[in-house]
């Protein structure tokens, strides 16, 4: 220990541990070796036995609650603080860390007062200011923490812990300038200190100048010599595009047993990015050969894979990773990414709900999981989740971005309108951004302005769907066809897409060219099975055009000699419902079914069937189910899941459901009408009576508006 060979010391204090594992003073050495050698897991570890071991040693309980407080691990820090005041009610010490502790936990009113408390104590004790000015600053009293802060620095001067308080203080509330000084100041006082060299590198890299993290980061490795400093070098430096000194310190290490493993990982991202893909892969299976639970390949592997679009081997990758390291946020954050990729919403929002379990401050996740929930009709839910997000990581563009567009989901334009703005000063060059803006524009009608922010964000970044989309609206509305069709055909050339596809679509037909409207919605179902739009559409035209016989047969001939006839006979049995023939359609479904049973069109399409004409309600259920786990935000597929609901009697499941449908496609009259059944069943009469008003509205003569208008009848006189 004392010439710095922490490794060394590790290995003798376990052997000292196996002879005699019920001391304590052993597993304190073995902390502090563990500590000082970078590896806080096991320290944490070691100190929590050592400290259980030895109760009546304050100092240690101290130490472990503190670290215990680093590793977010709250009500176990408060707890060994807790035992120090039992002993000692005046320890001014455990005071602050029962305030943090509870700073921690949100209870922030609470910690003030512990705070305020310890400084009645020792009214000169400088760390006693910085923790309240966190806490304050914590509860939003900006100007109380700057006071708490500077005078922590007032009272101990040559305090490197004071000034590094005030700094982050400076820091966190965008004081970029003030904070860079009192870092400096601090780290002049230390200028050896690997932490404060650490710190002002952080800060450099998170105020985008990053020549000046080099020297603090070479200062990191000089000093510790640990494995973990020269990885954070070599990461640096790949970051700024020197790959050739990145490699310069992680070649030497990927062929040292004790580093080997996660130098390999770094440089199979470093040939991955450089474009050499298969040098890449082939690092990761030497890591997994050797250890088939390595964490960090089996994430890295899982996102180059994603990369590639190769989805289910990234999922597998991900789900390896998710079972063998269960308590990893890492490993089901890339499961939720994964399962997106494969389209189970379902799956990839309960990877996320972990993800925040282990890590509630892992905006990432939060920001991942608002988006499904946006995709899935619950704006409000997607809206808290963004300001969560923004509460921790106030310049994040993601969050805030996200905050708008459930802003704009919601319909409350003003306060859409003010963050926009704020968002189009920080990035300018956006193409998210100008097409929110467009979208707004849009909806307040001021259409010249709305189409000059789709065409930036176009220009920014030429495949922006939401954008072509947005522009392709305007362009129909000017009864524009020919430059509508010229945008996406040359869209479709580069990047060929279901949604773009079936756009394409709508447009030939708003130009009245009914066979390119049918070529691009064949398209677009042989690109993606599970387009449920695509199927809906070109079944209607078909309809309007009297062809559904001709269709039928020329889609049976294309099951027929088809590898893979799940689209053309899911076709088959769409074209067969609009003909009438229930029974037809039924047996192609489950036809379809057979082959895949995650086909999500015809298992909606068959759950209706058996919904509507005396099937079995159970496994009507389960087939809606199925349906909605792979299209969670098609109104069609959430109607029929509420429709099933409706006649099971899971009345209140029913309207949630109901609901999700009508807020997607307001203007489809037979959703109101269904809303309005399932919440006059449920005795809400005043909503009843709205959506079945609404629907009437929406249209006067669809198919149940004679029985909507007698409920409606009913209600009132009632």
């Amino acid at each position: 220990m004392a010439t710095g060979q922490y490794a060394e010391a590790a290995v003798q204090y376990r052997n000292a541990r196996a002879l005699d594992p019920g001391s304590g003073a052993v597993r304190v050495r073995l902390a502090e070796a563990f500590l000082r050698g970078g590896n806080f897991g096991d320290a944490l570890g070691e100190y929590v036995r050592a400290a259980d071991l030895l109760p009546d040693d304050l100092a240690l309980q101290l130490h472990t609650g503190n670290l215990l407080l680093l590793a977010g691990r709250f009500d176990d820090a408060r707890a060994r603080a807790e035992k120090v005041l039992e002993e000692n009610a005046g320890d001014l010490n455990a005071q602050i860390l029962v305030a943090n502790a509870l700073a921690g936990l949100k209870h922030f009113d609470a910690a003030v007062s512990q705070i305020e408390e310890a400084i009645k104590i020792a009214q000169d004790r400088s760390g006693t200011y910085s923790n309240l000015g966190a806490l304050e600053l914590s509860r939003g009293r900006r100007d109380a923490a700057e006071e708490a802060f500077k005078k922590a620095v007032e009272l101990q001067p040559t305090s490197v812990q004071a000034r590094v308080a005030l700094g982050i203080f400076y820091w966190l509330t965008d004081q970029v300038a003030a904070a860079e000084l009192a870092l400096t100041q601090a780290l002049d006082l230390e200028p050896r200190s690997a932490l404060m060299n650490r710190v002002l590198a952080d800060f450099y890299v998170a105020t985008n100048r990053l020549s000046l993290a080099e020297q603090h980061l070479k200062t990191v490795w000089q000093v510790t010599g640990t494995s973990e400093s020269a990885f954070a070098l070599a990461e640096y430096y790949v970051a700024l595009g020197r790959e050739a000194d990145g490699r310069a310190i992680l070649e030497p290490m990927s062929s040292d047993p004790r580093t080997s493993a996660v130098a390999n990982v770094r440089l199979a991202a470093i040939d991955y990015r450089g474009g050499r893909h298969d040098e890449a892969y082939r690092r990761l299976a030497g890591v997994l050969e050797k250890d088939q639970t390595n964490l960090q390949a089996l994430l890295l592997k899982s996102g180059l894979l994603l990369a590639d679009g190769r989805t289910d081997e990234a999922l597998a990758s991900a789900n390896a990773a998710a079972e063998r390291h269960p308590a990893s946020a890492s490993a089901l954050f890339a499961l939720g990414r994964a399962q997106m990729a494969r389209r189970q919403p379902a799956a990839a929002i309960a990877a996320y709900r972990e993800v925040l379990r282990l890590n509630p401050r892992a905006t990432a996740a939060k920001v991942a999981l608002g988006q499904l929930e946006l995709m899935q009709g619950r704006a409000d839910v997607s809206v808290a989740l963004a300001g969560e997000a923004l509460a921790t990581e106030p310049g994040n563009g993601d969050a805030h971005l996200l905050y708008v567009r459930g802003l704009l989901t919601k319909g409350e334009l003003d306060r859409a309108e003010a963050d926009l703005k704020q968002l189009m000063t920080r990035f300018p060059d956006s193409a998210a951004v100008h097409t929110q803006m467009g979208m707004l524009l849009g909806r307040k009608r001021q259409i010249p302005a709305a189409r000059t922010e789709f065409e930036r964000a176009l220009k920014i970044q030429p495949d922006d769907g939401e954008a072509l989309a947005g522009l392709t609206v305007l362009d129909l509305a000017a009864k524009d066809y020919a430059g509508a069709r010229a945008r996406i055909d040359a869209r479709i050339a580069a990047n060929p897409t279901a949604a773009l596809l079936t756009l394409a679509a709508r447009t030939y037909a708003a130009d009245g060219d009914l066979v390119g409207t049918e070529r691009m919605l064949r398209k677009a179902i042989d690109l993606d099975g599970d387009y449920v739009t695509a199927y809906g559409a070109l079944g209607q035209l078909y309809l309007a055009q009297g062809k559904l016989a001709s269709a039928r047969a020329e889609f049976e001939a294309l099951a027929g000699r088809s590898p893979h006839p799940g689209s053309a006979l899911t076709m088959v049995g769409i074209i067969q419902q609009i003909e009438g023939d229930v029974e037809g359609a039924r047996d192609r479904f489950e036809q379809v079914l057979r082959i895949d049973p995650e086909a999500a069109v015809a298992a909606n399409n068959l759950a209706w069937i058996y919904a509507e004409h005396g099937g079995n309600l159970d496994v009507a259920l389960h087939l809606a189910q199925t349906a909605q786990k792979r299209l969670p935000g098609i109104a069609q597929v959430n109607h029929t899941l509420g429709y099933i609901y409706y006649k099971k009697d899971l009345v209140s499941l029913a309207i949630r459901t109901f609901k999700l449908s009508a807020e997607n496609d307001p203007g489809n009259p037979l959703y109101q009408y269904h809303l309005g059944l399932a919440y006059a069943k449920a005795g809400e009469t005043t909503n009843a009576r709205q959506s079945l008003s609404r629907a009437l509205a929406v249209k006067s003569d669809f198919a149940g508006a004679q029985e909507a208008r007698d409920l409606l009848r009913s209600l009132e006189l009632h």
